[in-house]
């Protein structure tokens, strides 16, 4: 073998194993090229699995925002796990939105919702409350107690109530309104710490102090069914918007001017009354003395059983009889526009004065003389006020009779899941 051919082959061998070399390392790199494709698709499918069960949160929550509560949407979620192919979307016993994919790729996703329901209260009040005569109160529900029966609340107050005679608050929830909160089992019956009854009891009771015995407790004279609550504001819970959106919430109202008159055709109970065959709401703007309530009294048997909401904003209330009226009343004043110091030159041109002069204060806001017996709550949003009644009333309360929609807010509970 000559020289020329001893290089050609050491030329060829060199060569070759070059090129095995270079082989090993392209199937070494496609080994880990196919290892980062095979990583990049099940990348791919679990993101895929993760926003379709994502998807299906949001659809959870979309149903129960529209339903207004859980077992309201419940039968809906079909849809949610249909249109998004999963096999599961569903809430726990603990508020959770679950929702599971299971095609091709597995994923389980859970987030917490927070119920924000309605202010709980048959008589709701920011004023100072002064209750003269013999009050029965069916009430509204709260929340279940640990004895798995109603948290029931009669009275919801802010400041000050002054109770001269009888309060028997609390007898179980009437009618179709009784329950306030998603989940609570119908015709159920007030815990007994939760009901008041001061017929068992003598005299008059001021409860308006922290460290006064006369204080809700639950098995003192005034049980845990009156609950003072300092910075609760119901207008939200009642008309289901902001107070900044308040001329807009007039619009869905038949808004009329209020009257201190006592001539028949311009009599306040009288304008509200036409109102009604109008519309079911009805928004008053002024001082309202109501007189005898005749004219809601006499209402066609069609408008005075039909669900009614009644506002009267900035004005004082004056009325003496008795009125049974099928619906909720909203007392509204804001002291800034309407002052509430310093209010008696009001009442003394007040029809009804000759009847309520002796019960007159400074910052008188109602005054009744009778009682307003309004199946669907009464709420008197009067910060500063007094309102009194004297009379008794019978309350029998029904959130059903309320045309209002329940204000059920549903949120995401924050850092139950990521918060960006």
């Amino acid at each position: 073998m000559n020289k020329h051919q001893q290089s050609g082959m050491t030329t060829l061998l060199i060569t070759s194993m070059l090129l095995i070399v270079a082989l090993l390392f392209s199937l070494a790199s496609y080994k880990n090229l196919f290892y980062q494709i095979k990583r990049t698709q099940n990348e791919v499918l679990a993101r895929q699995a993760h926003w379709a069960a994502e998807g299906g949160l949001e659809c959870g929550f979309a149903a129960i925002q529209d339903a207004g509560s859980i077992s309201g949407a419940r039968p809906t979620f079909n849809d949610c796990e249909t249109s998004l192919k999963l096999a599961d979307v569903d809430v726990d016993v603990d508020n959770y939105i679950n929702s599971e994919y299971d095609n091709i790729s597995s994923k389980v996703l859970k987030k917490k919702i927070k119920l924000s329901s309605s202010i709980a209260g048959a008589i709701q009040s920011r004023s100072d409350l002064k209750l003269v005569g013999a009050y029965t109160i069916s009430p509204d529900v709260e929340d279940i107690n640990s004895d798995n029966k109603y948290k029931c609340v009669a009275i919801r107050f802010s400041k000050e109530i002054t109770i001269k005679g009888a309060l028997v608050s609390s007898i179980n929830p009437t009618g179709t309104g009784k329950v306030s909160y998603d989940k609570f089992p119908p015709g159920g019956e007030c815990s007994a710490s939760y009901q008041t009854d001061t017929n068992k009891e003598t005299g008059s009771w001021d409860i308006d102090k922290s460290t006064s015995t006369d204080n809700p407790s639950e098995s003192g004279v005034f049980r845990l069914d009156l609950v003072r609550d300092k910075l609760f504001d119901p207008f939200e819970s009642f008309f289901g918007d902001k107070r900044s959106e308040l001329e807009n919430i007039k619009k869905e109202f038949e808004v009329i001017a209020g009257s201190k008159s006592n001539e028949i055709n311009k009599r306040c109970d009288k304008l509200i009354s036409v109102a009604f065959t109008l519309n079911d709401k009805v928004w008053v703007e002024g001082d309202c003395d109501l007189l005898d309530a005749d004219y809601l009294n006499k209402m066609d048997v069609i408008h005075k059983n039909k669900p009614k909401v009644l506002v009267i904003e900035n004005g004082i209330i004056a009325k003496w009889a008795s009125a049974d009226f099928t619906g909720s009343v909203y007392h509204l004043i804001d002291p800034i526009i309407y002052p509430v110091s310093d209010l008696k030159s009001k009442w003394n041109v007040m029809p009804t004065n000759t009847q309520i002069s002796t019960f007159v204060e400074n910052h008188s806001v109602y005054i009744d003389g009778g009682s307003f017996n309004t199946t669907g709550g009464i709420v008197f949003d009067t910060p500063g006020g007094l309102t009194t009644i004297m009379g008794g009333m019978n309350l029998s309360y029904d959130r059903g009779k309320n045309p209002l929609p329940i204000n059920n807010k549903i949120t995401w509970q924050q850092g139950s899941w990521h918060d960006f």
